[in-house]
């Protein structure tokens, strides 16, 4: 029997036995009336039932962007980086630690954009302290519709701020059935470790899946704190939390996009329990999750590029190495918080964030396979040069040099003691030079029609001016 299958095996046990709690009562009645067994708000699912609305998910999907360009594979052994979510804080160089705001969010929108190696933008990447709570997933889903035509990711906000949000995605994508047709963007339903799903992400779940938009089920959980101290153990309730999500999302509506997701890793118990985003343990279960998707045939999400490091150092540098490459490695399809995620994921950096882009292009180069034909053989030229000659003058290198890696941040041949920070800010500069040459442009009408659906949450319209003039 294979592990994939033991871990399967031990989640429906925990589905049958144990069951998930639904804290939402709409997610409940959905769930009895296709005869899943309710008592109290837990539910209990018999493994025929979970693979019954499971076989309906795609083993892979399209999310559009509003720029072809950017359109997005999810599946098909692609591996998609995507930027940094959930922080509350800006770490500055200075070390400095601050509360985020729409300024630093948008900040974060223009680097993504400019990056070549994003398809996707937007999310929570950071939770702006100076716009209102209960609006603050409406501004960070306008200033992503706005400042970039890539992917969307979603914030999750209130289910009255998620109603809206999809209402004006219908004015910006034509439609309730052309959203359905052509996904256009995709959330993170985050699932409440142990064996729990909350009212609001399944509130976010529901939407998600009545306008046909991909979802992530996804647990985050602790060895030893919210799951089992063993891996197994974690990644078998963390499977079962999946499953409960995934199947309502396909009893909603049949084929919904979902990616099982697993966020798990150690707790670090010295001095207190802290979500050891980085630690060894981490990869090898997020690599696993990505085996478990493809036991179930649907695409997979992990982490990458993160730290637990509290500043920008040499801990921050082979943490996030360690992580993209081994997400990289693993196969994961979507790989989340690959891009400015400091000290645990309490806070976003842009220095980290370029650090980032870095590891991530210097990974994809080092898992491309190289050419082997007979020009990259070259042996007319090698022959010829013979055993005493150079290539430095040779035409295979003077007409190819360029296609050796070259870093952006850091240098080989350093003659400064602030080279790491003058790179940083060179890069810096390279990005938004490039963003503001080539800004993207929501049509005129489109937005209007946007913020009119958007401000019947009562946002005050300079909120949406200060998002426009930024």
């Amino acid at each position: 029997m294979t592990r994939e299958q033991m871990i399967h095996n031990a989640a429906m046990e925990i589905m049958r036995d144990t069951g998930v709690k639904i804290h939402n009562e709409k997610a409940r009645e959905i769930l009895k009336t296709n005869g899943i067994k309710v008592e109290g708000d837990i539910a209990y699912f018999t493994e025929e039932q979970v693979m019954h609305w499971v076989k309906m998910a795609p083993e892979s999907f399209t999310i559009y962007a509003r720029n072809p360009e950017y359109d997005m594979v999810i599946g098909e052994g692609r591996v998609n980086p995507a930027p940094t979510y959930g922080c509350a804080f800006i770490d500055d160089r200075d070390g400095t630690r601050r509360r985020g705001t729409m300024e630093d969010y948008i900040k974060c929108l223009k680097l993504v954009h400019a990056d070549e190696d994003y398809s996707i933008n937007g999310g929570i990447m950071i939770q702006p302290s100076d716009v209102p709570e209960d609006t603050a997933a409406i501004e960070m889903f306008y200033a992503t519709l706005l400042h970039s035509d890539k992917a969307i990711m979603l914030p999750t906000g209130f289910k009255e701020e998620m109603e809206l949000i999809f209402e004006a995605s219908c004015e910006a994508f034509g439609g309730k059935e052309a959203l359905i047709e052509k996904p256009r963007m995709i959330a993170l339903i985050n699932t409440n470790s142990p064996l729990s799903l909350d009212e609001r992400m399944l509130d976010c779940l529901m939407l998600l899946a009545e306008y046909g938009q991909p979802a992530i089920l996804c647990p985050a959980t602790m060895l030893g704190a919210t799951g089992s101290l063993s891996m197994a153990g974690s990644l078998a309730s963390g499977t079962a939390e999946n499953l409960a999500g995934i199947v309502l999302a396909q009893m909603i509506r049949p084929g919904t996009p979902v990616v099982f997701g697993i966020q798990s890793t150690a707790a670090d118990m010295k001095g207190g329990i802290t979500f050891a985003c980085a630690a060894p343990e981490g990869t090898l279960m997020q690599g696993f999750g990505a085996n478990m998707a493809k036991f179930y045939g649907m695409p997979s999400r992990g982490g990458g590029s993160q730290t637990d490091a509290p500043f920008l150092n040499c801990q921050a540098g082979y943490e996030s190495m360690l992580t993209f490459s081994s997400a990289y490695r693993h196969g994961i399809n979507l790989v989340m918080e690959a891009g400015g995620v400091m000290d645990s994921v309490n806070a976003t950096s842009f220095d980290k964030m370029l650090v980032d882009f870095e590891i991530i292009r210097q990974v994809k180069f080092a898992f491309t396979p190289f050419e082997v034909n007979e020009e990259t053989l070259n042996l007319e030229e090698i022959k010829e040069i013979g055993h005493d000659g150079s290539f430095v003058d040779a035409d295979y290198t003077l007409d190819n040099f360029m296609d050796l890696y070259s870093p952006r941040i850091g240098s080989r041949n350093a003659n400064s003691a602030t080279y790491f920070e003058d790179s940083l800010d060179r890069e810096m500069s390279r990005l938004l030079n490039k963003y503001d040459a080539h800004r993207p442009e929501l049509d005129a009408a489109v937005r209007e029609n946007v913020k009119a659906v958007l401000a019947k949450s009562g946002l005050d319209q300079k909120y949406f001016e200060n998002i426009e003039n930024m």
